[in-house]
């Protein structure tokens, strides 16, 4: 007999968990008598641990670390195990957060003087290790806790190794931390430049006018400035982890790690070849930007779908990706009412990452799902995408919430980064949870 695990009901409950717990910290009572004064002691232990701020720098209510803790909290308290083992996860994640957000103020306040420093740590840096800290605590405290549990074995899928994860995490680390090296740096500024005449000439190749000047590639659509941004991607350091987890040999890991930068440098040059789509149903614009994260969705689904099936995997792969766009294409219309009728109005989105994050969203949950799931009924994708939908809607509602009432927008790396996380997660859960058989 089956023991059903609804992971869709897990994921709803967290959503609900944390949507709960970030209203309350936001209710003006609870910002003036427990998140202000929790902040204001967090500020302190931080000039006890750091020493006082060079220049005076203010602790904020976007500095109380609420909305991690609410998300934080939200998953470990809806994790289907014991009340005791949740609550010892809920105190533990909470110290964690505590401690990076006391550490992350004490930092801030020590590297005020540099505006470059200051930027990289409260923009790049800091985000990124709250983000990987809290999906590191909460992944392995849930193993832990299933471990500890009575519950029968779950059915294996397929899951990246722990040498990939860790030296994903590392190498994202390194990138994030030396980000104002390589954003300021003349070299790779003149790399941009070389992508952006490589362009031009693949361009008039093709016989679209096209040519440069300096690192800006203007074509008759207009210009586009390519800077050290464009082409360093965060793909770059996971393609160097699964480079050193996955070649077999050392030659072959050397040569992997020798093609990186022809590699990206393509990369680029294909990327920017985007310009010369035709102004149809967007900006040829908006595709460049979102070059990276597409590419990344239809990498996943491919490796997903070899993961599970080798031998067909190519049938699966292109079966999923073009089930990805007709779902997305069909349900971008619809969640864009429902964001709307919801309350989420216009937030400021140059690059459109926002715009693009609902069709996005489910396109890759569906593309997986298609390309690599083994559990072909239609209620439990439906249920999915429904899960996912309520979580885009979501989303979309608390960077409006953020954006009115703390000023703050998450940077546009962040919001792309969520796009890929979000139905990845929900699938990989999906696949973990959907049935458990007992052993015989």
């Amino acid at each position: 007999m089956y023991r059903s695990t609804r992971a869709s009901s897990f994921v709803l409950r967290g959503l609900a968990v944390s949507l709960g717990l970030f209203a309350l910290l936001r209710l003006g009572w609870t910002e003036a008598h427990v998140v202000l004064p929790v902040t204001a002691m967090q500020a302190r232990l931080a000039a006890g641990w750091f020493g006082a701020p060079v220049l005076p720098v203010v602790a904020t209510l976007a500095c109380s670390g609420a909305d991690a803790l609410a998300l934080c909290l939200g998953a470990v308290l809806a994790y289907p195990v014991s009340w005791r083992a949740r609550v010892t996860g809920a105190a533990g994640g909470a110290a964690l957060i505590l401690a990076l957000n006391i550490a992350r103020i004490g930092t801030l306040g020590q590297a005020a003087a540099s505006t470059r420093w200051f930027s990289a740590l409260h923009l790049y840096i800091w985000p990124a290790v709250l983000t990987l800290a809290i999906a590191g605590y909460v992944f392995t405290w849930m193993r832990y806790a299933d471990r500890r549990s009575e519950q029968p074995e779950l059915r294996a899928v397929p899951q990246p190794s722990t040498r990939f994860i860790i030296l994903t995490i590392g190498f994202v680390l390194i990138f994030v931390a030396a980000s104002p090296l390589y954003l300021d740096s003349a070299t790779v500024l003149a790399l941009a430049a070389g992508v952006a005449r490589a362009a031009a000439m693949t361009l008039a190749t093709v016989g679209v006018p096209a040519h440069t000047a300096a690192n800006v590639l203007w074509t008759g659509s207009g210009g586009v400035l390519v800077t050290q941004e464009c082409i360093i991607t965060p793909l770059i350091p996971v393609y160097l982890a699964a480079v050193c987890a996955y070649a077999p040999t050392w030659p072959r890991r050397i040569a992997g790690l020798l093609a990186t930068l022809p590699l990206f440098m393509a990369l680029g040059v294909a990327r920017l070849l985007l310009v010369a789509l035709p102004p149809t149903v967007s900006s040829p614009l908006f595709w460049v930007h979102a070059f990276y994260q597409v590419l990344l969705g239809a990498i996943l689904v491919c490796t997903a779908a070899y993961w599970r099936y080798r031998g067909t995997a190519g049938r699966h792969a292109i079966g999923g990706l073009l089930a990805g766009v007709l779902a997305g294409a069909l349900a971008a219309p619809l969640l864009v009412r429902v964001i709307a009728a919801a309350g989420g109005g216009p937030i400021d989105d140059p690059q459109g990452a926002i715009a693009l994050l609902p069709a996005f969203q489910v396109a890759l949950f569906v593309a997986l799902w298609v390309a690599a799931s083994t559990d072909r009924r239609w209620t439990r994708l439906a249920g999915g995408v429904a899960a996912l939908g309520a979580c885009v809607t979501a989303s979309v509602l608390g960077l409006r919430v953020l954006a009115t009432h703390a000023g703050l927008v998450p940077h546009v790396r962040d919001i792309r980064a969520w796009a890929i996380v979000a139905p990845v997660l929900l699938f990989a859960m999906a696949s973990h949870f959907a049935y458990a058989r007992p052993r015989d």
